[in-house]
């Protein structure tokens, strides 16, 4: 896994907890520091330099994360970027932003919010699902710091979510931008049940797809439909 920092390095160790122990996982972090739309914008090389040293260390499968280098690249720039990668290493790679976009067609959503404290969600956000073929009702930055050091609770993570749900009626899907601040919890599953919206977390996303291209099953109850089913994975032809 390439990440683009590692002050959130808690969603790469929440996520390793979930994986069977026989995965094993190696990390490499970027340096991103301070996440500004700078940083993010030059971060490509670096993820370049990442993705080499993964292959060469005997990789089977390449997760290239965090959304936005990939969303400021856009969504065909990214993919004739990761064909590139794929076939200079000869390992399969995806991003945070394409999981996303699997998982949100994996649940049948067409009608898509999306929320997050990235710098990136906004205008290169939107532009990037439109791409992608979903109608995005709207992208909302909620008032969360990046470089917050106090994580966000279920509760405030509920109200923050459901207040965005409730201002775009007739969405049928809810992607969050970020895993630093809001974790995997319950509250995704409470969202989806009161408010009968399909919700992609990042972790969620990373974890399906994971599974699903090494062939292994492992739904997890309580925390979103996408881990309850587990659907199929498709990938673009």
């Amino acid at each position: 896994m390439a990440k683009p920092t590692a002050h959130g390095a808690k969603s790469y160790s929440d996520l390793v907890a979930m994986l069977p122990d026989h995965v094993r996982t190696v990390v490499r972090y970027a340096l991103i520091k301070h996440g500004t739309m700078e940083e993010f914008a030059t971060a490509i090389p670096g993820y370049a330099v990442m993705v080499a040293e993964l292959a060469a260390e005997g990789a089977d499968l390449i997760h290239a994360e965090g959304t936005p280098p990939f969303l400021i690249l856009g969504y065909d720039e990214e993919r004739r970027t990761i064909d590139a990668w794929e076939k200079s290493t000869g390992v399969p790679i995806f991003t945070s932003a394409m999981c996303q976009v699997n998982a949100l067609r994996a649940l049948g959503v067409r009608k898509l919010l999306d929320a997050g404290y990235d710098p990136t969600t906004g205008p290169e956000a939107e532009r990037y699902f439109r791409a992608a073929g979903f109608d995005v009702l709207a992208v909302e930055k909620v008032p969360v710091d990046w470089s917050a050091t106090v994580d966000l609770t279920e509760d405030e993570v509920f109200d923050m979510l459901a207040a965005v749900v409730r201002r775009h009626p007739g969405a049928e899907g809810l992607c969050l931008q970020g895993s630093k601040h809001w974790y995997l919890s319950a509250a995704i599953q409470r969202i989806e049940d009161e408010l009968g919206i399909a919700v992609v977390h990042p972790i969620a996303a990373r974890y399906w797809e994971l599974m699903a291209r090494l062939g292994l099953q492992g739904p997890r109850p309580g925390v979103g439909r996408l881990l309850r089913d587990m659907p199929p994975l498709t990938l673009p032809g």
